[in-house]
C-alpha cells in the first residue's frame, strides 16, 4: 500500500465514537505523522511510535471535531511537533464547543471531561492542493468542505506501484458519507467533494476513514447507496 517495506500505516479506533487514529511513517526514515489522535490516544499513539522507534513529525488533522483531535493538545506539547488543519476549521480548534452550536462555556468539560487548551503556535494551516512531506512520504492535501467547513483529505500520492492511499476523515466511509446535519455542514458540498476529489480517483485507491473499516474508490464508486447519483 505505501510502497517501500519499511513503511508502514496503523489504524486503531479511539474514545466512545471509536474514531479512527493512523500513524502513517517508514521505519528507515525514522519517522511519522499521527492523524486525528482523538479520546484516550495519547498513551496509545506514544507506544505505537516507540514500539515502531520513529518520531513523530507532524499532526495531521481531517477536521476539527472533538472526537478527531481530543488528544492533540497533550501530544503536539509532549512530541513539539506542529498541528495541521484546514484553515475553514480554525474555529473549532479556538472552540470545539462550536460544532455543536451555542453552547454555554466550558460545556464539554462539564459534559465529557474534555479540558481544551490548546498549545499556543503550534497550530498551521493546510490549504486544497497543498503537497507536503514527512518521513520522506509525499501527503496531498484536498479541501473536502461538507462535514465541517475545513474538512479534508490526504492522498499518499507517491506509493509507486502499489496501492494508493487516501485518507478520509469523516468524508466518506465503507458504505457510507459523513453526516452533514451539524453546525455548518453542507449537503451539497459533501457530495461535490466526493465527486471533485474521490471518484476522480483510481478504483484500486485504499480509503481509510475517520471510522470504520477501510475500503475502496471502486467499492465505494459500485455499491455506496450515496454516490449512486454522482455515479
Amino acid at each position: 500500500m505505501l510502497g517501500k517495506d519499511s513503511r508502514f500505516i496503523e489504524g486503531f479506533a479511539l474514545g466512545m465514537w471509536q474514531a479512527n487514529c493512523y500513524i502513517i511513517g517508514d521505519v528507515e526514515e525514522g519517522g511519522a505523522v499521527v492523524v486525528d489522535p482523538g479520546q484516550d490516544g495519547a498513551p496509545v499513539v506514544r507506544e505505537r511510535l516507540a514500539a515502531r522507534q520513529v518520531r513523530c513529525e507532524a499532526i495531521l488533522l481531517t477536521h476539527g471535531h472533538i472526537d478527531h483531535i481530543w488528544a492533540v493538545p497533550e501530544l503536539a506539547r509532549e512530541l513539539h511537533v506542529p498541528v495541521l488543519l484546514h484553515t475553514a476549521d480554525r474555529y473549532l480548534w479556538e472552540d470545539p464547543a462550536k460544532a455543536f452550536g451555542d453552547l454555554p462555556a466550558r460545556a464539554l468539560q462539564a459534559q465529557l471531561g474534555l479540558d481544551w487548551q490548546p498549545p499556543e503556535g503550534a497550530l498551521e494551516g493546510l490549504r486544497d492542493e497543498q503537497t507536503l512531506t514527512f518521513a520522506g512520504i509525499r501527503f496531498l492535501v484536498r479541501h473536502t468542505p461538507g462535514h465541517t467547513p475545513g474538512s479534508s483529505v490526504f492522498l499518499v500520492s507517491d506509493t509507486g506501484e502499489d496501492d494508493p492511499l487516501l485518507v478520509s476523515g469523516d468524508l466518506v466511509f465503507a458504505g457510507s458519507v459523513g453526516r452533514t446535519d451539524f453546525p455548518r455542514g453542507s449537503w451539497q458540498e459533501e457530495m461535490d467533494s466526493i465527486a471533485r476529489v474521490v471518484l476522480r480517483l483510481a478504483d484500486r485507491t485504499v480509503i481509510v476513514p475517520g471510522h470504520g473499516r477501510e475500503t475502496t474508490v471502486g467499492a465505494e464508486r459500485a455499491g455506496n447507496p450515496f454516490l449512486r447519483e454522482l455515479v
